[in-house]
């Protein structure tokens, strides 16, 4: 298991944390949404299956989601990113603060919403906030839609937008 203290690596010499220029690089509170995201939309993985698949526990992967852990190791980034099969373009522009707009191919709007910090009335929206709002986004492109499902799915989308409501 790799451990979760905070470690250099041999061969690069470099530990990301968020908000400090450690070695040239700042880690994004986006990292930790990318990686839920992924393991539970893309990849409907539990948190054990990630740990077995990545050998980083699964304790160190739920806090790296939550935003508690905020200096993983590059091996720790890219066993999880290898695991899950991340893009290395989308994990590199979620970790490092994004100094070139050009990105290869079309990025979904989960993506976008991960990769990007919003305002909504000049105030800027939580982790949480924004967590809640890639879910809706989600749930909008996977509901059926139709005369059988609309209620429930109506009822559904207003419960959760009462959840992002209370977030903001």
């Amino acid at each position: 298991m790799v451990d979760d203290k905070k470690k250099d690596n041999t061969a690069s010499g470099l530990v990301i944390e968020v908000g400090n220029n450690v070695g040239g690089y700042a880690i994004s509170e986006s990292f930790g949404i990318l990686i839920r995201h992924y393991r539970m939309k893309v990849k409907d993985l539990s948190l054990k299956q990630l740990e077995e698949m990545s050998q980083v526990s699964s304790s160190y992967i739920n806090r790296l989601e939550r935003g508690e852990k905020t200096s993983p190791s590059l091996p720790v980034v890219f066993s999880l990113a290898e695991s899950l099969e991340i893009p290395y373009s989308v994990l590199m522009a979620t970790i490092f603060q994004k100094t070139d707009d050009k990105e290869q191919g079309q990025p979904s709007i989960s993506d976008v919403l991960i990769q990007s910090n919003f305002a909504l009335n000049d105030q800027a929206l939580s982790k949480e906030a924004r967590s809640i709002l890639i879910t809706i986004n989600e749930f909008l492109v996977d509901c059926k839609w139709d005369a059988g499902s609309k209620v429930k799915e109506l009822y559904m989308l207003s419960e959760m937008l009462d959840e992002f409501k209370s977030a903001i």
